[in-house]
């Protein structure tokens, strides 16, 4: 074949691709719902200034891949479907709005569990200004079609989720719930740190302190909140200012220096690392360590310099079963059905001074 004769093939070729990605495009944003007719295939040809053929195979590889349905004499209608997708699991996107030391730590051990499955992992911090929804769809758009998604405190739109799944991707949350029934969900079992670290202390105690964020839309926030509430009805419940770098300002040490004092022997139950490591660090150093018990949900670095009790999770564990349910979208396909899995940890005790 001619030079001439191989660029018009390879421009027609790209032509319809880019169309199929437009309407595509279309769909995610929700210019076309479920259901609903798309325009004909000369409106479209006139709406993208293209040939009819080029229309005609762009339709015919959305069909192909079950996201339209055309039927004569009714149109082409949208359908969406909540189904796992059939793609190559060579690559795999790990997305989050920033990174702290839990998901850095996070993103060692899935760097090992995809090692080992000739796994190339990516990683991609989602823009300030950016949705995750947008986030991912621009994976898409480069042909990535695998995602793990920490979203910490960003909002989850699970509209656009469905869309994405019916578009080609596959998608597991960790860390929170927020993403079912259009994502596998793994993270920790909240219900059953708190109660463990409530009950495993050796002593039942007259006054109980949690220590917790105000951002309560963050699933783990909430869920353990709700465990301490359910367990300890009668606690009292400090909320700590929400900072995504997890820092906290004076005024709130202060109420956590001052809820201690007031509350004298009794047990503290921090609700994740960082706040664990701060309240350590105030009760150390107002004299409070021996009177107050320390309880974390979750451990800290440095937590051997303390007297806690922490309920530790296992995040190579996590990594393990969020590859495998990666695997299970792409194989059980529109037998897929989302799963949420609630991952136990472990409890362990650190004595002042001890290594």
């Amino acid at each position: 074949m001619k030079k001439e004769g191989i660029e018009a093939v390879e421009s027609s070729e790209l032509r319809y691709l880019e169309l199929k990605n437009k309407i595509c495009y279309q769909i995610y944003q929700g210019v076309y719902e479920d259901g609903e007719k798309i325009p004909s295939e000369r409106q479209l040809a006139i709406d993208y200034d293209v040939s009819r053929i080029t229309v005609r195979k762009a339709l015919e590889l959305l069909e192909e891949e079950g996201l339209i349905v055309r039927v004569v004499g009714n149109g082409t209608h949208v359908k969406l479907r909540n189904w796992g997708n059939d793609t190559a699991l060579d690559m795999v996107a790990l997305v989050a709005p920033s990174k702290n030391p839990f998901f850095v730590e996070f993103i060692t051990k899935f760097q090992k569990t995809a090692w080992e499955h000739d796994t190339l992992l990516l990683y991609i911090e989602v823009p300030e200004k950016t949705g995750l929804e947008d986030c991912l769809y621009q994976l898409y758009s480069k042909n990535i079609k695998n995602a793990v998604v920490w979203p910490d405190d960003k909002q989850v739109d699970v509209k656009k989720l469905l869309r994405l799944r019916s578009i080609g991707m596959n998608l597991v949350f960790f860390d929170t719930d927020d993403a079912f029934p259009y994502a596998d969900c793994v993270y920790l079992d909240n219900e059953d740190a708190v109660k463990t670290l409530l009950e495993s202390q050796g002593k039942r105690y007259d006054r109980y302190l949690d220590i917790g964020w105000d951002k309560l839309s963050v699933s783990n926030v909430r869920k353990r909140e709700e465990a301490f509430r359910k367990n300890c009805p009668d606690g009292q419940v400090i909320r700590v200012s929400w900072r995504r770098d997890r820092d906290i300002n004076e005024a709130d040490v202060q109420r956590i220096e001052e809820a201690a004092r007031n509350m004298g022997e009794g047990l503290i139950v921090c609700n994740d690392r960082e706040l664990g490591q701060r309240t350590a660090q105030i009760l150390y150093k107002a004299g409070m360590s021996e009177t107050s018990a320390l309880a974390v949900v979750d451990d800290f670095d440095g937590s051997e310099s303390f007297h806690v009790s922490a309920y530790r999770q296992d995040l190579l564990q996590d990594a393990k079963c969020i590859y495998k349910q990666l695997e299970e979208q792409i194989t059980k396909g529109s037998n897929w059905r989302a799963k949420n899995w609630a991952i136990k940890g472990t409890y362990v005790v650190h004595r002042e001074g001890e290594e």
